[in-house]
């Protein structure tokens, strides 16, 4: 392990995180309070001094990056940007510990949208376009957009592009990997900026367009409203909501290939066909179970009415469904109310999550089908033992490599949700809460069951139990295995 070479290169990140956190301190100067403007100044300060420092003690002579080097730097990136980021919160008076602001920063930058403040609306607007803002820069990943923008990881980019990149697998769009890192962050920067302007258009004001669109297109989730989307009532903004949800949580690739006119090539994608068929199936079992068995949502001791016609069940089925199956986990209905097998399908889907290569979370749609792939050829093996079968995924074959790859993801995520689970019981977390909430925590939704439904937060969690789902975060995020390394001492081995 190179550790100069990390420690430099992170110092050359904390440098310009410090320039983006100048972004919300002009919001906060111009219509926010002196408190959150001097906690936002501070913070940029610190953020600069620890850059420079580590910029200036530890030199290197142009090494490349090393795989160890780039899971390192990946890491502790994401650790440092949750840190500096959560200054504002607690600088501000807004977070009165620093554990409920790390946990609030963590939130946002790895789009999970969990949040431990129980009144959103009396935030000011710095704070409050910062959490949204942290959500959008997540979403693509700030380590692809400085291998974009920060020639001084021309070397090895692509090593920290395939460290960060949610999915399986990382295609490439253009040869050099600076180039696709560019065109993926003007396809994100088309998109929200088309969101922005269809929430306004649908009645929201332009600060919550800005903040609700910067939550949508990375899938963060993080609102203006205490009540999310179920605060403005509009079906217009719910319908954008879920489009754009969905399109976020697609593989960008694709998004390139429908500014290219490649739309046969968006078809033939057997992750897309397979993610669309999963959403039907989910959306149709839901919808008939809310319109079926009404008389078991309630709303507190109110009877929910809303769920009397097929047209309601089937707006709050859509809506919630796409939410959680891209990770998104805006709410528009008290989801913790529904009947359990509702209840079931919400938890089911947070496990598979979006598609590789998007800005969603979860296992990724693609794992899922190659384990279901692999599984099926076993099966056939048993059979015909001689039989020579390749897995393929859009009818090209998958290399050996990747099924164990993922067999082990796969294993080794399950493993950890787990032990996990069982953990955050042992601080007092009641089972349901826990188990749903490291769900909600590693596939990155945000809202979960029972003392941390979709109408609660996360403010009631132990200090330990939020540690605890603070690292459920990152691993979601950053995929188990960045971070799993981390903690192995063959890593820090020359």
């Amino acid at each position: 392990m190179n550790i100069p070479l990390v420690l430099h290169i992170l110092g050359n990140l904390l440098i310009l995180f410090s320039g983006i956190l100048s972004i919300p301190l002009g919001v906060s100067f111009f219509v926010g309070t002196e408190a959150e403007t001097w906690a936002f100044l501070s913070s940029i300060i610190a953020s600069a001094i620890m850059g420079v420092t580590l910029k200036g003690f530890f030199k290197y002579q142009n090494e490349d990056i090393t795989v160890r080097e780039s899971f390192a730097i990946v890491v502790f990136w994401w650790i440092s940007c949750a840190f500096f980021g959560a200054l504002p919160y607690w600088l501000s008076g807004e977070c009165t510990t620093f554990c409920d602001s790390y946990f609030e920063s963590m939130s946002g930058l790895t789009t999970t949208g969990a949040s431990i403040f129980d009144d959103v609306e009396i935030l000011p607007h710095g704070i409050l376009f910062w959490r949204s803002m942290s959500q959008w820069l997540g979403g693509m990943g700030i380590v692809v957009f400085f291998v974009a923008v920060l020639p001084t990881i021309g070397v090895g980019g692509h090593k920290l592009f395939s460290a960060e990149a949610p999915g399986p697998t990382t295609d490439k769009i253009k040869p050099r990997i600076a180039q696709t890192a560019k065109i993926l962050w003007m396809i994100y920067v088309s998109l929200t900026a088309i969101v922005i302007l269809l929430f306004w258009f649908g009645g929201m004001g332009f600060f919550d367009s800005i903040c609700h669109a910067f939550a949508t297109v990375s899938t963060g989730g993080f609102s203006t409203k205490n009540q999310s989307i179920a605060a403005f009532d509009s079906l217009f903004i719910e319908v954008v909501a879920t489009a754009f949800a969905f399109i976020s949580a697609c593989n960008f690739v694709l998004h390139y290939q429908f500014v290219t006119g490649r739309f046969k090539s968006i078809m033939g994608n057997s992750e897309f066909r397979f993610f669309v068929g999963l959403l039907c199936c989910v959306i149709c079992f839901i919808s008939l179970a809310l319109f079926f068995f009404n008389g078991s949502a309630y709303h507190g001791d109110v009877k929910e009415t809303k769920y009397e016609s097929f047209q309601g069940s089937l707006r709050y089925a859509v809506f919630q469904a796409v939410s959680i199956a891209t990770t998104t986990g805006f709410c528009n209905a008290d989801f913790d109310g529904w009947p359990n097998f509702c209840r079931f399908f919400l938890v089911l889907i947070m496990f598979i999550g979006g598609c590789a290569g998007s800005t969603a979370g979860g296992m990724k749609v693609a794992r899922i089908m190659l384990l279901f792939k692999s599984s099926a050829r076993e099966l056939v093996h048993l059979l015909r033992p001689r039989a020579i079968m390749r897995v393929k995924l859009s009818g090209k074959p998958v290399s050996e490599e990747i099924l164990t790859n993922t067999l082990g993801f796969v294993v080794l995520y399950l493993g950890l949700y787990g032990v996990l689970s069982v953990i955050l019981t042992i601080f007092g977390t009641e089972p349901i809460t826990a188990f749903s909430s490291v769900a909600s925590m590693m596939n990155s939704i945000g809202p979960a069951l029972a003392d941390a439904g979709a109408s609660k937060t996360y403010s009631g969690i132990a200090y330990p139990g939020k540690w605890i789902l603070i690292f459920c975060m990152l691993l979601g995020r950053l995929e188990i295995y960045a971070v799993i390394l981390i903690f192995l001492p063959i890593t820090w081995k020359k």
